[in-house]
């Protein structure tokens, strides 16, 4: 299951111009995980595992595991 959430316009920060030009697209995609996930007393989230990461609605202390996947930009400079 891949759920598309949302597609990233960023545009030059101060520009006055409405140019396409300056506009890139980034697309992320969250794919669920195939866990649950649980608050506990503690208020501590378990139960997701590796790149996954507890999702949930409001104050349920339950949730949903899921992950990021696709093409997004570094914060490591390029070469």
């Amino acid at each position: 299951k891949v759920l598309h959430l949302f597609s990233l316009h960023s545009a030059s920060a101060g520009s006055k111009e409405k140019s396409g030009s300056q506009v890139s697209e980034t697309s992320i995609t969250a794919e669920f995980c195939d866990t649950n996930c649980t608050q506990g007393t503690d208020k501590k989230w378990t139960g997701c595992s590796g790149d996954c990461f507890c999702v949930h609605v409001g104050n349920d202390t339950e949730g949903r595991c899921m992950k990021w996947d696709g093409d997004y930009p570094s914060a490591e400079p390029e070469e």
